[in-house]
């Protein structure tokens, strides 16, 4: 318990030190600079589609971008939900550990007012509404009916898949020029989600310690979950190729759009899904909780690997 304590007490002392504020990011007048890709084409799959011209493709870009910003707005809600109960349970119990929990749950919320506030100003800036998800209580009610540890082992695979996006597509990628107002947002909220990622495997050691049967089931959990992230990310993609039709101011065929469809399937999956299951932390974490765990996640990731 004494090096678990250390560990809750380190991430403390990381959070502190790299705090930040969402009007030091990202004040109200900020104005979006729509004439460059504002994330890399590693994380978007345009530039390979075919029957759209470079204007539309960076269109696609900004309206995948947006739609990016909105899932971890979206998503988030569920972690905010999940670290309050794992919070709840350190009450009269260990206070450093009460006390971390408590911080994660307050920077997920200050991820979520960010993301809300890009969005509100993309929105602005790009002069027309983009079509978004809006069940995000019923999608975070849906991923914590699953049990503690699938849940745990699923947001650290989200935590981690953030990582890889930054570590992978946005430092030093000095060839696509990308935005720097969005690619500092995500390299500050990196710098915050690697506490999470930490804690996260935490708590799910506590959580192996006391129910060491729970793994069988928190496997299973853990693909369910990623099969309905799938359909989340499908959901949006339909909503993507709205506002693509409305901005670039066409009806694509039906050949088109099977292809862009195709494209994007494709890359929300392996952005959202492959680089998290491939990420080396992840898998070292997984191993470290169970090889078999780790067996598990191998067995499953060809299905979300292409690219």
């Amino acid at each position: 318990m004494l090096n678990q304590d250390a560990e809750y007490q380190s991430c403390i002392q990381s959070s502190e030190r790299v705090s930040w504020r969402v009007d030091d990011l990202l004040p109200k007048n900020t104005v979006i600079d729509f004439s460059r890709r504002i994330l890399s084409d590693a994380l978007i799959g345009a530039e390979g589609i075919r029957c759209l011209s470079a204007d539309e493709k960076l269109k696609l870009n900004h309206i995948r971008t947006n739609s990016y910003a909105h899932l971890f707005l979206f998503l988030e809600e569920y972690v905010v939900a999940l670290m309050t109960q794992r919070a709840g349970l350190e009450l009269h119990g260990n206070p450093v550990h009460m006390r971390a929990l408590l911080r994660f749950t307050e920077e997920e919320l200050k991820h979520q007012q960010l993301f809300a506030r890009y969005t509100a100003l993309f929105a602005d800036g790009f002069k027309l509404q983009p079509a978004l998800l809006d069940n995000h209580v019923q999608v975070a009610r849906a991923i914590m009916s699953k049990s503690p540890l699938a849940v745990l082992i699923f947001n650290l695979h989200m935590e981690l898949m953030t990582q890889q996006h930054y570590v992978e597509t946005i430092r030093g990628n000095d060839e696509e020029a990308l935005d720097p107002l969005f690619s500092n947002l995500l390299k500050h909220h990196w710098m915050e989600e690697a506490q999470h990622a930490r804690m996260d495997f935490l708590e799910a050691q506590k959580v192996l310690a006391q129910h060491p049967e729970a793994l069988e089931q928190a496997m299973t959990e853990y693909a369910e979950l990623l099969t309905a992230l799938r359909g989340t990310l499908v959901a949006q993609l339909e909503l993507d190729l709205q506002t693509l039709e409305k901005a670039v101011g066409r009806t694509f065929s039906a050949q088109e759009r099977s292809e862009i469809h195709a494209a994007q399937e494709r890359s929300y999956v392996w952005t959202f899904i492959g680089m998290g299951m491939k990420a080396p932390l992840f898998l070292s974490r997984v191993r470290a909780l169970s090889p078999v765990a780790e067996q598990r996640v191998l067995a499953l990731a060809p299905t979300y690997y292409c690219q």
